[in-house]
């Protein structure tokens, strides 16, 4: 049984499958799932995509999210983009993921960072998927390509979760995580 309040903080490339993941991990743990999407397009009709307001208002709702959800008990999967195209987005990345450690522990609560992966041609090939298409997503391959060019594919953490998606279901990958979130004889 988890027994902190759990921030699920999965994290990869577009396309790698983390909304996909989530929903089956959601499914295997009664998890709330409040994925990178929802906070995107509550935020996009108001401010310019990746302008400055849009990044200061979308952080500090996604934060304030993830503390009162530790805060008050409940277990949370969040799905995030490794590779931001601004300049300094690795820096930028790995400085709100580690705010969201920083808040989630300060309010009793503990991450567990899962880092998704897939080769690139398997990115590709499911970049412009009607799903995807669907909910607004990237789905131009030039694009992905560009933004995979400055990809940094390293884990966030030496200690993170790393599954390729390429070479598990869903459910196969969600099941990894069940297993790293659940400590020695105990289960989610």
């Amino acid at each position: 049984m988890v027994t902190k309040p759990t921030l699920v903080y999965l994290y990869g490339p577009p396309a790698v499958g983390k909304l996909t993941v989530a929903i089956e991990l959601r499914h295997q743990t009664g998890f709330r799932l409040f994925h990178n999407h929802l906070t995107v397009d509550a935020i996009r009709p108001v401010f310019d995509f990746a302008t400055q307001p849009f990044t200061d208002v979308i952080h500090r709702l996604r934060l304030d999210v993830f503390e009162t959800a530790a805060s008050h008990g409940s277990n949370l999967i969040f799905t995030n983009n490794s590779v931001w195209g601004i300049p300094n987005g690795r820096a930028l990345f790995r400085s709100f993921a580690e705010e969201a450690r920083i808040r989630v522990e300060r309010a009793g609560g503990r991450v567990v960072f899962v880092q998704l992966t897939a080769p690139a041609e398997t990115l590709s090939e499911r970049v412009g998927s009607e799903s995807r298409r669907e909910l607004g997503k990237l789905v131009r391959t030039e694009r992905l390509t560009e933004l995979l060019a400055q990809l940094d594919a390293s884990p966030l953490h030496a200690d993170d979760l790393v599954i390729d998606t390429s070479k598990l279901q869903p459910s196969q990958a969600a099941a990894h995580v069940v297993t790293h979130l659940a400590p020695a004889g105990h289960s989610v």
